[in-house]
């Protein structure tokens, strides 16, 4: 399926925007613009956020693996010195011992509670990218006000995908975590690595479908379905951003892993700044995303969907404007442009305009008479 197919496929209508202007400038530099000016309110927005909806995702992400750890390691249930599985007299415990209790206690209470965790930290996200969606529009946001309005336009789509994306993860987590039970106890197979990669893939690709997923529910008055295809679209259109976001996303969360100096950092850079940092990220890739592919063919195909666009100092509109046509005549967005216009009009391509002719005018003798 070529590119012109996939964008054909795409969904398009007007944004919720309220404010008018140039407003598709969403890349890394305008995003981090955005952040300097409103460090502050995301602060506070951040904070509500945590304290209402991801303090127990937080707990279960960085905590409760370390504290299971060392209740089952650390305090008396098992004695090991070193890794060879020699205790103290009178008791002998292994390390494949220690990690079957272990893992038991994460497939009976850990896994069900981090999934449950996950649906109120995602339902939250409703008022998060409404903020976030006005503060890369450039509109007017009260942090307190506007998340809690966000929670009430958005609750529905949002709610739907928490609970879609729980239920996800929890089959994932305890197929990740079967598998690494079998790698600790040296019992891993070939089966399994192949699931665990697969189930490695299927999250990669599945959070690379909520950075549009989420952003479109704030910035467009579709349907489910609609904005579930679009972000599926945009994945496979714009795959390099999508899954080079998703990772950053994920690996943020993974590095907590690595220490537990740096598991705690991790934990306090969510719990003051983390989740908004996240959002921006995700609302400037999708809002770029929606800038070059809807917008044009919204306002450019669609009957009634044209904007005169603002001109810019130092610019003169009709060149700009001229040099931005010729620019996408060629390119996949201007054929999917010109192909859904076609649509829109019963499928009569518009006729060329044509040139008038020229009315042959009567030559006058200025020459003086004698």
């Amino acid at each position: 399926m070529s590119r012109v197919d996939l964008l054909m496929k795409l969904t398009v209508d007007r944004d919720r925007r309220t404010n008018t202007g140039e407003v598709e400038q969403h890349s890394v530099k305008h995003a981090m613009g955005v952040f300097s000016d409103n460090i502050r309110k995301m602060l506070l927005m951040n904070l509500v956020y945590c304290v209402i909806f991801a303090l127990p995702f937080l707990f279960c992400v960085f905590i409760w693996p370390m504290l299971a750890k060392n209740y089952y390691f650390g305090n008396g249930n098992f004695n090991f010195i070193g890794q060879v599985g020699i205790g103290y007299p009178g008791v002998v415990n292994t390390m494949a011992e220690g990690y079957k209790v272990l893992f038991e206690h994460y497939f009976r209470l850990y896994i069900p509670v981090l999934s449950a965790s996950i649906v109120p930290m995602v339902f939250g996200l409703s008022g998060m990218f409404h903020c976030m969606r006005g503060y890369m529009w450039g509109e007017n946001v009260r942090p307190i006000k506007s998340f809690f309005r966000g929670i009430k336009r958005l609750w529905l789509p949002f709610l739907v995908t928490a609970l879609v994306f729980g239920a996800f993860m929890c089959g994932v987590l305890y197929g990740a975590y079967w598998h690494i039970s079998l790698l600790k106890a040296g019992a891993a197979t070939a089966g399994s690595w192949v699931l665990f990669i697969a189930l490695i893939l299927l999250t990669w690709f599945a959070v690379a479908v909520l950075v549009y997923l989420l952003p479109t529910f704030a910035c467009y008055r579709l349907k489910l379905v609609d904005s579930v295809k679009n972000s599926c679209l945009f994945v496979l259109i714009l795959w390099v951003s999508a899954l080079f976001t998703a990772a950053f996303s994920i690996g943020v969360f993974l590095l907590g892993q690595l220490g537990t100096i740096l598991n705690y950092l991790i934990a306090l850079f969510f719990l003051g700044l983390g989740f908004a940092f996240l959002s921006g990220i995700w609302t400037s890739t999708a809002q770029k995303a929606f800038g070059n592919y809807i917008r044009p063919q919204f306002e450019g195909a669609v009957p009634g969907g044209a904007k005169t666009a603002p001109a810019r100092r130092g610019v003169n509109p009709y060149k700009d404007a001229k040099a931005k046509k010729k620019a996408q005549e060629n390119s996949a967005i201007g054929v999917a442009t010109r192909m859904r216009a076609e649509e829109n009009g019963d499928g009569a391509p518009a006729a060329a305009p044509q040139k008038k002719k020229a009315i042959p005018t009567k030559k006058a003798n200025y020459k003086r008479k004698k």
